[in-house]
This record gives C-alpha cells, sequence and structure tokens, in this order.
C-alpha cells in the first residue's frame, strides 16, 4: 500500500469491488457533466476519497483499490456510452494504460469497443500529455487557431496561449 502507484493494476485484481462504494463513487455530479470537460487531481484528489470512504473504514485497502479502478472504468464507459455513441476505438494514454487490470476493466465494460495504449498509433502513453502541449505551443507561435468547440467549448476559432519572454 506505500507504492506510488499499482504496478499493472495486480494490487486492485487481487480485492472485490465494493458495489456499495461504486455506486456512491458513480453518483459523482461530474461523471454525469456535459462535455467538454475535464479533469484530474483537482476533483480526484486523497481529500476527494477520504470523504467517500466515510462509512467504508472496514473495507481492506485492495477491495478500495479494485473498486476504485472499476470506478474508472465504469465512468468512462458511462461517458463513452452517453456522450460518445459513434465511438469504435477507445485510446488510452497516461499511467493508466500501462495499468494491465484497468485496461482489461475498460474493455469489459466497453465489449463493443476496441480499447488499445496509445502506443498502438506511435505515440508512447506517458508522452502524450507533452506532445500535446508542444503541438499548443506549436499553434500559437506561428498563431493558428487551436480551438475545436466540442473540446474546448470556445465559440469560434481561437488562438490558444501566450508567450512572455523573460
Amino acid at each position: 500500500t506505500e507504492q506510488p502507484f499499482d504496478a499493472d493494476g495486480a494490487w486492485a485484481a487481487s480485492g472485490q469491488v465494493n458495489m456499495q462504494l461504486l455506486n456512491q463513487l458513480l453518483s459523482e455530479p461530474f461523471i454525469t457533466t456535459l462535455p467538454p470537460k475535464s479533469t484530474g487531481r483537482d476533483l480526484f484528489n486523497p481529500s476527494w476519497l477520504d470523504k467517500q470512504l466515510v462509512g467504508f473504514e472496514s473495507l481492506l485497502p485492495k477491495d478500495i483499490q479494485a473498486t476504485l479502478t472499476e470506478f474508472t472504468a465504469q465512468a468512462c464507459s458511462s461517458n463513452v456510452n452517453q456522450f460518445a455513441k459513434q465511438c469504435q476505438t477507445l485510446i488510452v494514454c497516461g499511467g493508466g494504460a500501462l495499468n494491465g487490470q484497468l485496461m482489461r476493466r475498460l474493455q469489459a465494460a466497453l465489449p463493443g469497443l476496441k480499447v488499445c495504449r496509445s502506443d498502438t498509433f506511435g505515440l508512447p502513453p506517458l508522452q502524450v500529455e507533452a506532445a500535446a502541449f508542444a503541438w499548443l505551443a506549436s499553434k500559437m507561435i506561428r498563431r493558428e487557431t487551436a480551438s475545436f468547440k466540442n473540446v474546448t467549448g470556445a465559440q469560434g476559432p481561437r488562438i490558444l496561449g501566450a508567450l512572455y519572454p523573460a
């Protein structure tokens, strides 16, 4: 339990999903918020988890981990099914792409889709965010628009970012 991450999801795979906790986690309002949206540690952080775990103090850590992994898979599945019905392939990047248990749970939750890692398309999962910011910087320097209404919510073409030389 003192590891920086769950290597290949082995810890989660050793636990049992607690359905009561899972249903509580899935009631998080962000899950049903309309796109465009983005979140991460700003919402899903230790403080958020501590609040969710009130009343579940008897759960084993491995069962909490299994439930959190299933929550991630179910939240993704819910959003794909609700907001991206035409989706045929879910491309996973970031640390979650290296978590075999999460990848298996995503595939189980989305049986009609191909679930694969970004390196299937030539971009290593841990480099996607850096590549995206490099692309955005390149667009800004060339004064090209980089906003897409369905992604950013912008009402029209926008040049994103700014350059502040020292």
